[in-house]
């Protein structure tokens, strides 16, 4: 039976790049096979060298250099580390509004996937440049407008950043602890874009504004900046069903992403959009309230400003 063919619908080249460089690893070009001819040509010489390693080339190998530094048991904990998984994707372009000190130089891609693990639900929320998609021309706009985060800004100096601290002008502004910051950025991965209704949107990724594509991921690799564990008995999404029984929520950039399923790819925007009529009177974009949650501990916020008034180091 002939192999299925596959296709890199996400690849990275800044960020493999990284990683090769980072952890040392050597991609030395295959040796390929030339025939000589002519007077002096005697036959078949493995001088010949490729020009480059393919794509395909470069993520096999950097797996088998790193295999034991790549997580595939989404039981481990992953914050800072390389995760390897499949699973069905869903493309959209983040939106971001505001004025952070630290932002996306570049349209961005939130891209959400999920794994299970005996300990229950793990969702994965990339993000990565829109031109990163190959063979998708993306338009500029969207036909259809829908909601935004109101943590867009906090959002985008967290992704911008890496994880890391976020700067005294937007902590203070929203002064969200890692859970709670976790949360919004799940719900801008499950539900940007809604215009209606939250429960016309459910298991109709089409129908949202700023949705991309779908496919079956039949491989992704992805670096993770952080895995925030909520706490039990803390969350409560029974107003929000897409989040229901969600344990860990992992944010990071994917290297790539690759599907054997050409089938499986869906595009939702152009002429694909499904717009869901709205009901007389309906405002435009719904309003999404914070999830419900206990009071944060403090002790975990992502900024906390010193005793004295003085911003913090970044």
């Amino acid at each position: 039976m002939p192999q299925p063919v596959g296709r890199y619908v996400y690849w990275s080249q800044r960020l493999v790049t990284e990683v090769i460089d980072d952890n040392g690893v050597r991609l030395d070009p295959r040796i390929k096979p030339a025939l000589n001819l002519g007077l002096a040509g005697n036959g078949v010489s493995l001088a010949g060298r490729d020009q480059e390693n393919t794509t395909f080339d470069i993520a096999e190998k950097l797996k088998k250099k790193l295999r034991k530094s790549i997580i595939t048991d989404f039981s481990t904990l992953a914050s800072g580390k390389l995760v390897q998984g499949s699973g069905h994707a869903e493309v959209a372009e983040f939106q971001t509004w505001g004025y952070p000190q630290h932002r996306l130089q570049q349209r961005t891609a939130v891209i959400h996937t999920q794994a299970v693990t005996r300990e229950g639900r793990v969702d994965l929320c990339l993000f990565g440049s829109l031109k990163n998609l190959r063979g998708f021309a993306v338009p500029e706009e969207d036909s259809v407008g829908g909601w935004t985060s109101s943590a867009a800004p906090m959002i985008e100096e967290f992704i911008a950043l890496r994880g890391a601290e976020v700067s005294t002008r937007t902590g203070r502004e929203f002064p969200f602890d890692e859970e709670q910051l976790a949360v919004e950025i799940l719900k801008v991965a499950l539900s940007q874009g809604i215009y209606t209704d939250p429960a016309d949107h459910l298991g109709r990724p089409e129908t949202r504004a700023y949705t991309l594509l779908g496919f079956d991921a039949t491989e992704y690799v992805a670096l993770v900046y952080r895995d925030v564990v909520l706490t039990p008995g803390r969350w409560d999404f029974r107003v929000e069903p897409e989040l229901e029984g969600v344990r860990r929520i992992l944010i990071g950039a994917p290297l790539w992403m690759r599907t054997t399923r050409q089938d499986s790819i869906r595009r939702y925007f152009g002429e694909n959009r499904v717009v869901i009529p709205r009901a007389l009177g309906a405002s435009r974009t719904p309003a999404i309230a914070p999830s419900q949650g206990t009071p944060p501990d403090h002790s975990h916020v992502l900024f906390r400003p010193s005793q004295d008034g003085e911003p913090t180091q970044n």
